[in-house]
C-alpha cells in the first residue's frame, strides 16, 4: 500500500494545474517536515517559485512563512527574520490575520532564540489573539503551548504548568490529541526537568518516545530522545543517555536539521564531561560551538564556551581555560540585558524589585565571572596573586628565560614612552640578581637605530652571535663583559600596546645561533606576552570586583530597605537579625567566606513575602487557613526569584529554609534535624527572638526572660539544640 509520500509524489507527476499542485505542494512540506528539512525546504522553495510565477500571493506568503520555519529548524535565524518581514507584508496587504498570526509564531521562536524573550512573549501573545478572534482552536493551542514554552525559559513553571492545560483543554476540545502529543509535553516535562523532578519529567518524556516512534515523526523524534538523554544524564544512567542522544544525533543528520545536531553534541559533551572523558568532551563541544558560530546562535555560543573553560580548566590547561571564559564573557554581555528582563517577566514583585533585580543579576553575573577569571589567572602565573607588580613579574620572566633557553644570564630592559631611554629592572646572573641600570637605548641597539621600532612592531626575536663586537665601545660593553656575556638573544614584548620591554638571554660562549633557538625563543615570547598581558587584566579584574561587590551588596541592602517599606511592622527586623545572625554564625566558627553568605541571605530572608498579596501580608489579625496556605509559599517565592542570582545561590539557605524546623514540621520541605542547611538553623533562633522582643499592634514585646524560656522549650522540636545552646551563650544567658 503507497504511502502518504508517495501518494503526494505521485499526484504532482500527474497534476498541471498551478493551483493544485500548490495545495499539493503545501501537503508535500508538511510530510517532508517530519523526516527531512531539506527536502521540506526544496518543496517550500518549488512552491514559492510557482506562486510567484503566477502571481498567487496567498501562497507566495504561505511559502515564504514555511521558509521561514524550516531555517528555524535549520538554525539559521537571521535568513528566518527576512522572510518572516516579507510574509507579514504579504498578509498584511491581502488582510489575512491568521496569516499574520502563524508569522507571530514564527517570529516568537527567532526571538527566544536570540534571547530577547519578552519580544518573543509579545509575539506569541499577538499571535493567541488572533487565533481567538477568528475561533481558530487549532491556532489558539499552538499559541498556548508556544507561551507555555516560553515560561519555562523564563523560569516562571507555574505560569508554564497553567498554559499547558490550557493548550490541553484547546487540542481536547477540537479532538486533536495527537497533535498534543508531541506539543504539549514538552514544555511541561521542562517545567519538571529545571525544578530537578526528574521522574516526572522523564515519564512523559518517555510516552512522548514512543508516541514519536509509532509515528515515524522523526524531527519530532530527535527533540524527544535528546530531552529524555538529558533526564537519564541527571539520574546518572549516563550509558542509556548516550544511547539516546546518539540515535538523536543520527536522526538530526538524517533530516538536516541542525540546529537540533548541535544540540545533542552539546549534550553528547555534558554526558563526557559528566563522565570526566574530558578530550571527547571537549571534541563534542568544540563541534557543537562551530555549528553554533555558523548560525550566530548567541545563546549556545556563550554556553559552549563557558562548558570548554569549565573542561579545560579540569584538564590543568589554564591558558586555554582562560581564552574561553573570556569569549563566553565578551559573546554574554551584549546578550545579558535583554535576557535580564525576562527572567524576572513571570515572578510577581513590586515594581522598585524588578528592577533592582535586574541590575543584581546583571552585576552578580559580572562579579561571578570575574571571580572565575581571577582564580584562573593566579593558576595561569602559578605563583600567589600578589605577584602582580611588574618588577615581581619580571623577576619571574628572566628566571624563565634562564630555564627555557639555557642562558647564563638574562635581564629585562623596559623601554620609556619616547622609546630613547631604558633601564634594566629585573635581571639574573644564574641565581645572583642583578641591579637596576639606566641607559641609552642607543647603548643596547647601537648598529641599528631602527631595530628598536622593527624589534617592537614585528615583534620577532634577534640574534647577536658575537656581543662583544655588537656592543663594542658603548655604555653596556663593560657590564656584558662583566656578566660574561659572549652572545644574546633579544626577545621583544609590548604590552596593551602601551609599555615595551625588551627580554635578553644572554650565553657565556660564542653561538651560531639556528632556527630551532630563534624558534624556542619565538614560543617563549608568546607565552611571556600572555604572562604580562593576564597580570595587568588580574590587576583590573580585581578592582572591578571590589568596585561591584561593593554595588551588589549595596543592592541587596536596597532590597532590605524595600521589604521594610513593603511592611512598616518588620521596620529594622532585617538589619537586627542580619547582625545577630552574622554574631551567631562567628561564635559556631564558620568562616568568613560563609558569614558572607550568611549576612546576604538574613538580609533577604523574607524577600519571597512580594510574591504574597499585600492583603494578606499587611493582614493586622489572624490569617485563615486559606490565607495562610498561600503566606506558606513565600519561601517557594524566594527561591524562584533568587536562584537565577549565580551570586547569591550560596546565600538562598536562609530565604528557602528559615521555616524548616529541627522535628521535620516545617515548611516548604519537611527537612528533618540536619537536612536543614546550618545558615538556616541560626537564623530561625535568632528571627523568633527578635520578632518576640518587638512591639506589634495585636501584643506587645515578650520579655527577655520569656522569650528565653519559649526558645528553650522548642530547643529539639522547631530549634537545632547546638544553636539554640550557642545563642544562649552568645546572649550571656544562663540556663
Amino acid at each position: 500500500m503507497p504511502t502518504k509520500l508517495e501518494n503526494i509524489l505521485s499526484q504532482l507527476n500527474d497534476q498541471a494545474d498551478p493551483a493544485q499542485r500548490l495545495e499539493l505542494l503545501g501537503e508535500l512540506i508538511e510530510v517532508y517536515a517530519d523526516i527531512d528539512f531539506l527536502k521540506a525546504f526544496e518543496a517550500a522553495e518549488e512552491m514559492y517559485q510557482l506562486a510567484q510565477k503566477h502571481k498567487f500571493d496567498q501562497f507566495v506568503a504561505h511559502a515564504l512563512s514555511q521558509k521561514a520555519w524550516l531555517h528555524i529548524g535549520f538554525g539559521n535565524v537571521q535568513e528566518s527574520f527576512t522572510f518572516i518581514t516579507q510574509a507579514r507584508l504579504i498578509y498584511t496587504r491581502l488582510e489575512d490575520e491568521k496569516g499574520l498570526a502563524r508569522t507571530s509564531l514564527h517570529a516568537s521562536a527567532v526571538l527566544r532564540r536570540l534571547g530577547d524573550y519578552p519580544g518573543a512573549l509579545e509575539e506569541a501573545l499577538t499571535a493567541l489573539n488572533l487565533y481567538q478572534t477568528h475561533q481558530d482552536h487549532l491556532g489558539v493551542a499552538d499559541a498556548l503551548a508556544r507561551l507555555s514554552y516560553l515560561y519555562v525559559h523564563l523560569g516562571d513553571y507555574e505560569q508554564a504548568e497553567k498554559f499547558s492545560l490550557k493548550a490541553y483543554s484547546e487540542f481536547e476540545a477540537i479532538r486533536s490529541l495527537d497533535v498534543y502529543k508531541f506539543s504539549i509535553p514538552n514544555s511541561l516535562a521542562m517545567a519538571y526537568f529545571h525544578q530537578k523532578k526528574y521522574k516526572e519529567a522523564l515519564d512523559i518524556y518517555s510516552s512522548e518516545v514512543d508516541f514519536l516512534r509509532k509515528k515515524n515523526i522523526k524531527s519530532e523524534l530527535a527533540t524527544a530522545l535528546n530531552n529524555l538523554g538529558s533526564v537519564l544524564m541527571e539520574l546518572d544512567q549516563l550509558d542509556n543517555a548516550e544511547t539516546l542522544v546518539t540515535e538523536a544525533l543520527q536522526l538530526n543528520v538524517e533530516t538536516n536539521l541542525r540546529y537540533g545536531e548541535l544540540n545533542t553534541l552539546f549534550t553528547l559533551g555534558e554526558i563526557e564531561e559528566k563522565r570526566k572523558n574530558y578530550e571527547k568532551a571537549i571534541d563534542y563541544f568544540s563541534r557543537s560551538l562551530e555549528k553554533a558560530t555558523a548560525n550566530q546562535i548567541g545563546h549556545t555560543i556563550y554556553e559552549l564556551h563557558d562548558r570548554l573553560a569549565t573542561v579545560y580548566e579540569n584538564l590543568g590547561q589554564i591558558n586555554l581555560a582562560f581564552a574561553h571564559l573570556k569569549k563566553y564573557r565578551e559573546t554574554r554581555e551584549p546578550l545579558f540585558k535583554a535576557e535580564s528582563l525576562n527572567r524576572m517577566h513571570g515572578l510577581r514583585m513590586v515594581h522598585e524589585t524588578k528592577q533592582a533585580m535586574d541590575e543584581a543579576r546583571w552585576n552578580a553575573e559580572i562579579v561571578t565571572q570575574r571571580n572565575r577569571e581571577i582564580d584562573l589567572l593566579r593558576r595561569t602565573l602559578v605563583i600567589m596573586p600578589t605577584i602582580s607588580e611588574r618588577r615581581q613579574i619580571l623577576d619571574l620572566v628572566c628566571m624563565e628565560l634562564l630555564s627555557v633557553l639555557k642562558s647564563t644570564v638574562s635581564f629585562a630592559a623596559v623601554l620609556s614612552d619616547d622609546q630613547n631611554q631604558a633601564v634594566i629592572e629585573a635581571g639574573f646572573r644564574g641565581d645572583q640578581k642583578i641591579e637596576l641600570i639606566d641607559f641609552n637605548i642607543g647603548d643596547l641597539i647601537p648598529r641599528d637605530a631602527s631595530l628598536v621600532v622593527r624589534l617592537l612592531d614585528e615583534q620577532k626575536v634577534e640574534a647577536v652571535d658575537d656581543a662583544a663586537d655588537y656592543f663594542n665601545n658603548t655604555g653596556l660593553t663593560g657590564i656584558l663583559k662583566e656578566l660574561d656575556v659572549a652572545s644574546l638573544l633579544f626577545l621583544p614584548i609590548v604590552i596593551q600596546k602601551q609599555t615595551a620591554i625588551i627580554l635578553v638571554a644572554g650565553f657565556d660562549s660564542l653561538r651560531a645561533f639556528k632556527d630551532a633557538d630563534i624558534n624556542l625563543a619565538t614560543a617563549l615570547v608568546a607565552s611571556l606576552s600572555q604572562i604580562f598581558e593576564n597580570a595587568q587584566l588580574y590587576r583590573d579584574l580585581l578592582v572591578a570586583h571590589e568596585t561591584l561587590s561593593k554595588a551588589y551588596d549595596a543592592t541587596i541592602e536596597g532590597w532590605a530597605k524595600i521589604l521594610e517599606l513593603h511592611d512598616l511592622e518588620a521596620e529594622g527586623h532585617a538589619r537586627r537579625v542580619t547582625e545577630q545572625t552574622v554574631k551567631l554564625a562567628k561564635a559556631f566558627g564558620l568562616s568568613d567566606g560563609e558569614v558572607i553568605h550568611i549576612q546576604r541571605g538574613a538580609l533577604l530572608h523574607d524577600i519571597g513575602k512580594l510574591g504574597v498579596p499585600d492583603q494578606i501580608v499587611l493582614k493586622p489579625g489572624s490569617l485563615t487557613d486559606e490565607e495562610w496556605e498561600i503566606m506558606r509559599k513565600h519561601p517557594q517565592y524566594a527561591y524562584e526569584m533568587l536562584a537565577p542570582i549565580e551570586y547569591l545561590k550560596p546565600a538562598l539557605d536562609i530565604p528557602y529554609c528559615h521555616h524548616e524546623k529541627w522535628d521535620g514540621s516545617g515548611y516548604p520541605q519537611g527537612l528533618k534535624g540536619e537536612q536543614i542547611p546550618l545558615a538556616a538553623r541560626l537564623f530561625a533562633v535568632v528571627d523568633v527572638w527578635d520578632a518576640l522582643r518587638s512591639d506589634r499592634p495585636y501584643r506587645q514585646m515578650w520579655s527577655g526572660e520569656e522569650v528565653y524560656e519559649y526558645i528553650r522549650s522548642l530547643s529539639g522540636k522547631q530549634f537545632d539544640p547546638k544553636a539554640v545552646d550557642a545563642f544562649f551563650v552568645m546572649m550571656g544567658y544562663r540556663q
